[in-house]
């Protein structure tokens, strides 16, 4: 059970070390704040940037791509930690990865233009319409076509990735007393709990 545990850890490690890479993201609004409506035009530019970016015929295979990766990244660090010197185990984990990517890409792929979509309303909401149209003069270049076609392949550099299993590293030996932490804390819930629901027992108990 704790080698499963581990092994998941691991995994959603791997998954979450690009993005921690990046600033913190802001808390979302709350679920009851309507969002701010967004200039129409803004909007018409923020979609065009965002087509002539992430070309809808590509979407799925830039999606596919940055999965493929993680699994990637996934093995090397168990590689890294010695979980795969048994081959059978190996195969267990490397069927369940597969199928857990494989069931993200069945999910992702049909939300992807809610996506891209609303990727778009958040430019016409952060940007004002001169500066959409001078990102979307950037786009239009070469240099701005290959930077977002390559944007996802960032996470292949091999310095990226080798920074990425370094970081996966360190996460990973912190787990062990986050979960011994987290076990103790529901150990002493459920204890509380049954001790709420039967006082007389546990009176008696003591």
């Amino acid at each position: 059970m704790r080698t499963g545990t581990a092994v998941m850890a691991l995994v959603l490690t791997a998954a979450a070390a690009p993005a921690l890479g990046q600033a913190p993201a802001k808390p979302p609004a709350a679920a009851a704040t309507p969002a701010a409506a967004v200039d129409p035009a803004a909007l018409a530019i923020a979609r065009e940037i965002v087509a002539r970016a992430f070309p809808p015929d590509q979407r799925e295979q830039m999606m596919s791509s940055m999965l493929d990766t993680l699994v990637a990244q996934t093995r090397r660090a168990m590689e890294k930690r010695h979980l795969t010197s048994d081959k059978e185990f190996q195969a267990l984990i490397d069927s369940s990865t597969r199928r857990m990517f494989g069931t993200m890409k069945a999910v992702i792929t049909p939300q992807l233009p809610d996506v891209f979509d609303s990727m778009a309303h958040a430019y016409a909401r952060t940007f004002t319409p001169d500066e959409l149209t001078q990102i979307l003069a950037f786009v239009n270049t070469p240099a701005g076509q290959h930077y977002f076609q390559q944007a996802p392949q960032i996470l292949q550099d091999p310095d990226v990735q080798a920074a990425n299993q370094r970081l996966a590293a360190k996460l990973m030996d912190k787990l062990p007393e986050v979960q011994r932490q987290t076990m103790q804390e529901v150990e002493d819930y459920v204890a509380k709990k049954e001790k709420q629901a039967n006082p007389s027992h546990a009176a008696h108990a003591s």
